[in-house]
């Protein structure tokens, strides 16, 4: 992978800095959210930081979906455009879900969200092999999926900070 000023849409796989720079700074409350919840002292304080945890990924999640409304936008076949279209809508539907779930239960939210998050990127995967999308963007995709992962899978596995929060069901 090489990383380089910033270069428009195509089949380069230099990832541009900016997209670089702003998709590791967008892991930021990812992993400060887990770290507070993994280490509050408090129950209130670690509910809070998984709501929040929920709440913000549930909006990058809905980015996601973004992005691909916008590459939907390039597609001349209009039943591809179309359908590209219906899939970009997809991951805003499930963080709204799971942020409404995220008041019964955190843990399944949690769930919901990694698993949102990895199907994701198998879709941006198969933009990039089908070169509607940069190769670059797989690169950048796979290790921020594997990070966001990484931090939904911590903050699920710390079960003492979920114990009687949001409900009594987890995965």
């Amino acid at each position: 992978m090489t990383i380089m000023s910033d270069t428009p849409v195509g089949g380069d796989q230099t990832i541009p800095v900016s997209a670089l720079l702003l998709g590791l700074g967008g892991l930021i409350p990812f992993f400060g959210l887990t770290a507070v919840q993994i280490f509050a002292q408090d129950d209130v304080t670690r509910e809070r930081a998984v709501t929040a945890l929920v709440f913000y990924a549930a909006t990058i999640l809905s980015f996601l979906g973004g992005i691909g409304w916008g590459l939907a936008m390039r597609e001349r076949d209009p039943v591809q455009r179309g359908l590209s279209f219906g899939v970009s809508i997809v991951p805003a539907l499930i963080a709204w879900a799971a942020a409404f779930i995220n008041v019964q239960n955190l843990s399944f939210s949690l769930g919901v969200l990694g698993a949102a998050f990895l199907v994701q990127w198998v879709w941006d995967a198969h933009l990039v092999r089908s070169e509607r999308a940069p190769r670059w963007f797989g690169a950048l995709r796979l290790g921020l999926t594997l990070a966001v992962l990484l931090a939904l899978t911590a903050t699920w596995l710390w079960r003492p900070a979920l114990e009687g929060i949001g409900g009594g069901f987890s995965l």
